[in-house]
């Protein structure tokens, strides 16, 4: 197994969202690698993160990208991580746990990855070891956030957001969010509905705001009622800007502070805006000195949940070698009686992963050395 990684320790949130494909791409891109012989792909994006998991070798996966994003190769390069082997398994492990976020132990990662995983499975992408390793790594997720207090002390971009615009001005405050029927512009509007002082404006296209304290208003008009919000929320889907300077500049803003904030990849506002004044724009990689005060808070329960991650782990690989190893089992005629079985199976549970591997190898050479007596 190997992973490519394209995430927000080396690369900023610019140049992640070029990798953001749409599911209509993702298709396409999964299945061009089916056509360079990747018969098992995964392919994981989300606001801090864009990966693909998959069997074999990683070297036309990281081209591919290149292409389908349209960027320079050598740029990609230097941008991106590697891992392969244990180190891949460890990685996915790692990821979807929380260990890997940028706010230590959120919660919306483990989704994204049942998502980015079942979307694979249902097109025909993955088979046996994918599908193993997957599974296990989403079990021990769930594991780690029942059995530590990670999950229960987690902050996610979500509820940083919500800190922030609670804390932005006293009393009570207009929001608007675009985006509020998505998972993280919905789970913004609750924690804002939590604190009691904010009136929130959700724009909607289609989609009906069914939460009874959020005036429901067209995003068609969202410019018409930016004039009287203190804050600006988006955290939409599409691939345009829902707020642009030239726009915002013709409406003859008063000058008094507006706090915009962007939540989404690829970005939702335009960068511009902030040369308008009293407009304040705040972007997901700017919550990272915030995140990295509350990961330093979760640190021990990281550990605890890491001991779980390597227990977890451990059966997982000891499982993936005895089923790569099944047809050298049927062929060990002169040992295949229950009793051995039974020592084989007990040998599994009790061993480390590095052991029962040890174990098979030396039985593989038994077996080498009794064919060539014969």
């Amino acid at each position: 197994m190997f992973v490519v990684s394209l995430n927000h320790k080396k690369a900023k949130a610019e140049f992640r969202e070029k990798l953001s494909f749409d599911d209509e791409k993702k298709l396409v891109f999964l299945n061009r690698l089916k056509e360079l012989g990747f018969e098992q792909c995964v392919y994981l994006s989300t606001c801090n993160r864009c990966e693909v998991y998959g069997m074999g070798k990683a070297s036309k996966v990281v081209r591919l990208l290149a292409e389908m994003a349209d960027v320079d190769i050598d740029e990609l390069k230097e941008q991106l991580l590697f891992f392969d082997e244990k180190g891949a398994v460890a990685h996915l492990f790692h990821v979807a746990a929380g260990f890997d976020s940028m706010v230590l132990g959120e919660d919306e990662i483990l989704g994204q990855i049942k998502t980015a995983y079942h979307f694979s499975k249902d097109n025909g992408y993955t088979n046996y070891e994918l599908n193993t390793i997957f599974q296990a790594a989403i079990c021990c997720a769930k594991k780690i956030k029942t059995k530590t207090k990670l999950s229960k002390t987690s902050v996610s971009i979500a509820s940083l957001a919500a800190t922030k615009i609670h804390n932005y001005k006293r009393g009570m405050k207009k929001v608007m969010i675009m985006g509020a029927t998505g998972d993280t512009g919905n789970k913004v509007m609750l924690n804002l509905l939590s604190y009691g002082d904010c009136q929130i404006y959700a724009t909607k296209h289609i989609h009906h705001i069914s939460n009874p304290n959020a005036l429901s208003i067209p995003y068609s008009d969202r410019y018409n009622y930016i004039k009287d919000m203190d804050v600006i929320v988006s955290a939409t889907r599409g691939p345009h800007y829902t707020i642009t300077y030239g726009k915002l500049k013709s409406l003859e803003l008063d000058d008094r502070e507006r706090l915009f904030i962007d939540l989404a990849v690829p970005r939702d506002i335009d960068e511009d805006i902030t040369k308008i004044d009293g407009a304040q724009l705040i972007s997901i990689d700017d919550f990272t000195a915030i995140a990295k005060e509350n990961n330093r808070l979760k640190i021990k329960e990281k550990e605890s949940g890491e001991a779980i991650l390597e227990d977890e782990m451990d059966d997982l690989l000891k499982e993936l070698t005895f089923h790569n190893n099944r047809e050298s089992f049927q062929k060990m005629k002169k040992y295949r009686t229950e009793d051995f079985e039974h020592f084989v199976y007990k040998f599994r549970d009790m061993a480390s992963s590095d052991e029962f591997e040890s174990f098979i190898n030396v039985l593989n050479k038994m077996q080498e050395v009794e064919n060539e007596t014969i």
